[in-house]
This record gives structure tokens, C-alpha cells and sequence, in this order.
């Protein structure tokens, strides 16, 4: 699995070059270009991705389950007008696009059929008290591009978190109540809430939150510690690990949670109980990572 190996990389002598499929991608920020970095499903190596739009929202972007496809946020090539949900074909550069100026964040489902998309439905100003506002789902159809209004709550998106159970049936996002609460809401596909769980807070990578189809990993907050916690999605019972390093989480994959290491170019990985500490990615120079996710296919 890509969790249990560890990569050394030189960042700025990356090939920049289509691929067939990516096991990991990787948005960074260096010291003078930021770069979406993806591991070759055929080759293993890292290679920067071109041809993305100029204006990407860096800590929108994720992979598609079956690694073909980039799905990110980005303006539009003006740096005006509406927000764009894209869907970018690793192999031949080729995309979708679906704009609006409500859209904030995307996952796509694990069939490729549907795109969820955090929305923002407020009509107000953006002033807490000024205004409705409400934090909305929508679903929208890759082959057609139709809509489908799913869900919404009074609230906001203030951690901007969706993603879909690996069986494709539940959809899983945090968002911010009027009472400054962050919930995560756990969904099926008729917009129904099968489990609301308060003061819990999802990664925001589509592939970071699911365990299995009914196993959920989030972190509470507030809390001093914010150690991960497993929910049951059936019962709402909780399994709460525990933590050591308070550096942040990036990812949680294959069991493992990739989080910053001991300096500036490290990046490891350990148990969910923040134990087993383990190298992953050390970058040459040091970058920041906005954005890490790692397609379920890499996993197997």
C-alpha cells in the first residue's frame, strides 16, 4: 500500500507530464511555485500535473476513486465570474466543468456518476445575522450536468468538508450551526440525516473520512486534544484513540494518518492512535502541503 512506503523528493527537478492513473496527489506551495503533484500509477514516480487551470483552489483538489481524474475548484480563467467544479482527465487533459457562484467544495462518487458539492445558499451579505444563512448539498450528474438540490441547514460551511461512503450510498459533511457548532451530518441519497453528530469535525479529503461503508473517522473540537474518533454510522457509537503530536492532520488512509513530521520537509505517517510513527514524503526543498489525498485503488 502507498501508506506503508516512504519517498524521498526532489521538487524542483519533477517532470511535468500526463499519466494514465495517480495513486496520491499532492497539492504544495514552495519557496517560488506551487505545483499538483501526482505519484504515476504505472511508473511510481512523482510528476507535476500541466495543464490545470491558473486559478485552482489548491485545498479543493482530490482523486478521483479509480485515480483517472483530478476534481478541484477553480476560477474561472479571468479570475472573475462564477466558481468552477472540475473534473480534469489525468491521461489527456480533457475536463468537465460545472459553475456556479454558490459552489465551495466537491467530491466525486465512487462510481464517477455523481459530484456532491458543498453550496452556499445564504442570500444575505455574509454577516453572521444579516440574512438567511444556509449551507446547502448538491448533487450533480457528470453525463449530463443535471442538479439535484439535496440538503440544507441554517448554518455555514466553515470547515467545507464532504465525501462519500466507499459503497457510494452516504454522504458525510462538517459544517458550522448558527450556534457556532461544527456538526458533521451523515446522509443518504434522498437528503435524509441518518446520524447528526455535534462537536465532531471530517478531514477535509473525500477519501480521509470513510473507513468502511459505515465507519466514519472525525476529531472533536472544541477539544484540547482533538484525538480521532470512529463512529459507528448505524448505532452512533464512538471508539476515541488517542494522541501525542498535535501537529495537524493531512490524510487517513489504509489505517494510517499522514501528518507533518519533525522538520519542515518531513511528512510521516502513523497508527490512528498517533503511535508507529513511520517516514512517508520528505520534499527537497521543504514545501507546505494544501491539499494530500490518495485514491482508494492505491490501497489494495
Amino acid at each position: 500500500m502507498v501508506v506503508d512506503r516512504s519517498w524521498e523528493i526532489a521538487f524542483d527537478a519533477l517532470a511535468s507530464r500526463p499519466v494514465r492513473a495517480a495513486r496520491m496527489v499532492v497539492a504544495v506551495q514552495g519557496f517560488d511555485r506551487n505545483a499538483v503533484v501526482v505519484l504515476d500509477a504505472d511508473s511510481d514516480e512523482f510528476v507535476i500535473v500541466p495543464g490545470l487551470p491558473e486559478h485552482l483552489s489548491r485545498e479543493t483538489v482530490s482523486l478521483s476513486s479509480d485515480g483517472t481524474r483530478l476534481v478541484f475548484l477553480a476560477r474561472q480563467d479571468d479570475g472573475a465570474g462564477p466558481m468552477r467544479v472540475v473534473l480534469h482527465a489525468l491521461a489527456t487533459g480533457a475536463r468537465q466543468e460545472f459553475a456556479s457562484d454558490d459552489f465551495m467544495r466537491a467530491a466525486l462518487s465512487p462510481d464517477g456518476t455523481r459530484i456532491a458539492v458543498l453550496a452556499d445558499l445564504s442570500n444575505g451579505p455574509g454577516i453572521p445575522g444579516v440574512g438567511d444563512e444556509i449551507a446547502g448539498i448538491t448533487l450533480i450528474e457528470t453525463a449530463t450536468g443535471a442538479r439535484q438540490p439535496l440538503w440544507s441547514a441554517e448554518g455555514y460551511w466553515e470547515e467545507a468538508s464532504i465525501s462519500w461512503s466507499p459503497d457510494g450510498r452516504l454522504l458525510a459533511a462538517t459544517y458550522l450551526t448558527l450556534d457556532d457548532v461544527l456538526t458533521t451530518v451523515v446522509l443518504d441519497l434522498s437528503g435524509k440525516a441518518i446520524g447528526v453528530h455535534e462537536e465532531r469535525v471530517a478531514l477535509p479529503g473525500p477519501h480521509s473520512v470513510w473507513r468502511s461503508d459505515r465507519e466514519l473517522i472525525v476529531y472533536p473540537e472544541p477539544d484540547d486534544e482533538s484525538p480521532l474518533i470512529a463512529i459507528d454510522v448505524p448505532t452512533g457509537s464512538e471508539r476515541r484513540f488517542t494522541r501525542g503530536n498535535f501537529s495537524a492532520y493531512l490524510a487517513i488512509a489504509g489505517g494510517r494518518v499522514v501528518r507533518p513530521g519533525s522538520s519542515p520537509e518531513r511528512f510521516v505517517t502513523t497508527d490512528l492512535d498517533d503511535a508507529d510513527e513511520r517516514p512517508f514524503l520528505t520534499f527537497h526543498p521543504a514545501v507546505s502541503i494544501d491539499a494530500l489525498d490518495i485514491a482508494p485503488s492505491a490501497l489494495r
